[in-house]
C-alpha cells in the first residue's frame, strides 16, 4: 500500500472510531428510551424504501474515480443524473407509503414513509464536486465531511429522543442527515454543478453494472426484513435488526475504512498486475488481522456486551447476534475483492457473485425462519455468505494469478490467534457467576475484552515471531506504525 493510500486509511479509521463511539452512545440512549417495536416500524420503512432507492443506486462517483481524466462535464451530468433519480425515488416513496401499510398491517408506517421521502429528495441536490477528496486520495477532507455530517445528525437524533421518545426522533433524525450533508457538500468542496446531460451514455456504459450490483446488495439486506416482518412482526424484526447491526460492527466499521480507500488505491495499479496481486494480498492481511478478532471476540462476549449497552430486554438477539459474527469472518477475508474487481473494469463478476448469495438467501430465508423463527433468518445468510465468499476467493486468486499457499501463509497465524482469543474469553465468563444487572455485567466485560485483546496480541506476535517474521498482516501494520513514529518524532536541528 502506498502512502497516501495507508494515510487515508488511518483517516477513514479514524472516522469509523467516532461514529462507532456515537453508535454506542446511541445504543445506550435510543434502545433504553425506545422500544424494540420501534425500531421494527423503522425498519419495515426503510425496507421498503431501499427498494425504491434502487433508482439512486448507478454509483456514478465510483464511475468518476475509475475514470483517469473526468472533465466537468462528466461531473455536471453525474449531479444531474442523480437529482432527477433521487425525486423519482422521493415520488416513488410516496406512492407506495399505504401499500406498504396494507402489506404489513401497520397504519402507522403511511406517515413515516411521507416524512422519509423527503430525505430522498433532498439527498439528490448533494454537490458532487465532493467526490475529488477520494479521487485524490485527500482522505482528510473526507474525513472532516462524513465526521461533521455524523456527529451534527447524532445530536439530532439524540436531542429528539429525550424530547419526544418515540420512532419518530429516528425518522427525523435521517431527514436531518440528509439535509446537513447536502448543507457541507457545498460548504466544504467550491464546485458548483450545473445541469447536464452531455456524458449520460458513457456514465451509463460503465455504472449499469454498478446498479446492478447495488439492486442485488439491497435486495439481499432487505429479504430477511421481508420475511421477519411479514411472518414475526414489527418486535422480532426490531431484535433481529439491532441484533445485526451489532453483529456487523467488524464489518460495517473495521473494514469499511479500509474498502472505501482501496478502491482509488487499487485503480492506480490497475495496468501492473503484479503491483495489484501484492496491494490486494496487503490489504487482505490488513483487513483480516482486525476483522477476524473483532469477529470471534464478538461472539465470545455477546450476552454481556447487549446486557450492558442495551438491557435484559434486547437478550434475545444475543444468538442472532453470535451468527451473523462468523458472517463478520467471512467477510474479513474477501472485502477487497470486491474494489479489485471495480480497479479491473470488471464489475460483472461482483454481479455474478452477488448474484449467487441472493439466490441461496431467498431459497433458504422462508424455510429456515419458518423452522428456527428469528435465529433462522441468521442462518440463511451465514450460508449465502460462505458460498459466495468462497467462490469470490477462488476468482481472485485466478484472476491474480495468486497461489493458495501464499494466500495462506499471510492469514493462518490470524486465525490460529483469534481462536485462542475466543476459547481465552469463553473459560474466563465460565469460572464467573451470570450477572444479572447492566451494573454487574460491566466489568466483567470490561475484564473480557482486557483478556481477549492481551490474547491475542500476544498470540499473534509470539506466531509471527517463530514463523521468521513473514510479510503479513503483521509486518504491514508494524512497518506503517515505525513509520508513523518516525514522523512524528521531534528531530533534533
Amino acid at each position: 500500500m502506498t502512502g497516501k493510500v495507508a494515510a487515508g486509511v488511518g483517516w477513514m479509521v479514524f472516522f469509523k472510531f467516532i461514529d462507532r463511539i456515537l453508535a454506542i452512545i446511541s445504543i445506550l440512549v435510543l434502545a433504553r428510551l425506545l422500544l424494540p417495536a420501534d425500531f421494527g416500524l423503522v425498519a419495515m420503512a426503510m425496507s421498503v424504501i431501499a427498494i425504491a432507492d434502487l433508482l439512486t443506486s448507478f454509483s456514478f462517483d465510483v464511475a468518476l474515480i475509475q475514470k483517469r481524466e473526468p472533465t466537468r462535464a462528466h461531473y455536471d451530468t453525474a449531479w444531474t443524473l442523480h437529482l432527477f433519480l433521487s425525486c423519482s425515488c422521493a415520488l416513488l416513496v410516496v406512492a407506495l407509503a399505504y401499500p406498504s401499510a396494507v402489506f404489513f398491517h401497520e397504519p402507522r408506517l403511511l406517515e413515516v414513509m411521507l416524512v422519509l421521502a423527503l430525505a430522498w429528495f433532498i439527498a439528490g441536490f448533494e454537490n458532487v464536486g465532493i467526490v475529488d477528496f477520494r479521487r485524490q486520495l485527500n482522505f482528510r477532507r473526507e474525513f472532516y465531511f462524513l465526521a461533521l455530517r455524523r456527529i451534527l445528525s447524532f445530536l439530532i437524533t439524540v436531542t429528539l429522543t429525550f424530547a419526544i421518545r418515540s420512532y419518530w426522533a429516528l425518522v427525523i433524525g435521517t431527514v436531518a442527515h440528509r439535509l446537513i450533508g447536502v448543507v457541507l457538500s457545498y460548504a466544504m468542496h467550491p464546485f458548483r454543478p450545473r445541469f447536464s446531460i452531455a456524458t449520460a451514455r458513457e456514465l451509463f456504459g460503465f455504472s449499469s453494472w454498478l446498479l446492478l450490483n447495488n439492486v442485488l446488495a439491497i435486495v439481499q439486506d432487505k429479504v430477511s426484513h421481508f420475511v421477519l416482518g411479514k411472518m414475526l412482526g414489527p418486535e422480532p424484526l426490531g431484535l433481529y435488526t439491532v441484533g445485526s447491526d451489532v453483529a456487523r460492527l467488524p464489518s460495517t466499521d473495521l473494514l469499511a475504512p479500509i474498502n472505501r480507500v482501496a478502491f482509488p488505491g487499487l485503480s492506480r495499479h490497475n495496468n501492473d498486475i503484479d503491483k495489484l496481486r501484492g496491494a490486494f494480498l496487503d490489504m487482505t492481511a490488513a483487513t483480516a488481522i482486525v476483522a477476524v478478532p473483532a469477529a470471534a471476540g464478538l461472539v465470545a462476549v455477546a450476552d454481556l456486551l447487549v446486557l450492558v449497552l442495551m438491557g435484559e430486554k434486547w437478550l434475545q438477539a444475543v444468538p442472532v447476534m453470535q451468527v451473523l459474527a462468523f458472517v463478520s469472518v467471512v467477510y474479513g477475508f474477501t472485502s477487497i475483492t470486491g474494489p479489485t474487481y471495480l480497479a479491473l473494469g470488471e464489475p460483472r463478476i461482483i454481479t455474478a457473485l452477488a448474484v449467487l448469495r441472493l439466490l441461496v438467501l431467498a431459497t433458504l430465508v422462508s424455510w429456515f425462519v419458518e423452522r428456527e423463527g428469528l435465529l433462522g433468518a441468521a442462518y440463511a445468510e451465514l450460508a449465502a455468505m460462505l458460498m459466495s465468499g468462497v467462490a469470490s476467493l477462488l476468482l481472485v486468486h485466478w484472476r491474480l494469478q495468486i497461489a493458495a499457499r501464499e494466500f495462506v501463509s499471510r492469514v493462518w497465524r490470524t486465525l490460529l490467534a483469534s481462536g485462542a482469543m475466543a476459547a481465552a474469553v469463553w473459560s474466563f465468563q465460565q469460572q464467573l457467576p451470570s450477572p444479572t444487572s447492566s451494573l454487574s455485567a460491566l466489568p466483567l466485560l470490561i475484564a473480557a475484552v482486557m483478556l481477549g485483546v492481551a490474547t491475542y496480541l500476544a498470540m499473534l506476535g509470539l506466531l509471527w515471531y517463530f514463523s521468521g517474521r513473514p510479510l503479513g498482516g503483521e509486518r504491514l501494520l508494524l512497518d506503517q506504525a515505525l513509520h508513523w513514529w518516525e514522523n512524528k518524532r521531534p528531530r533534533t536541528p
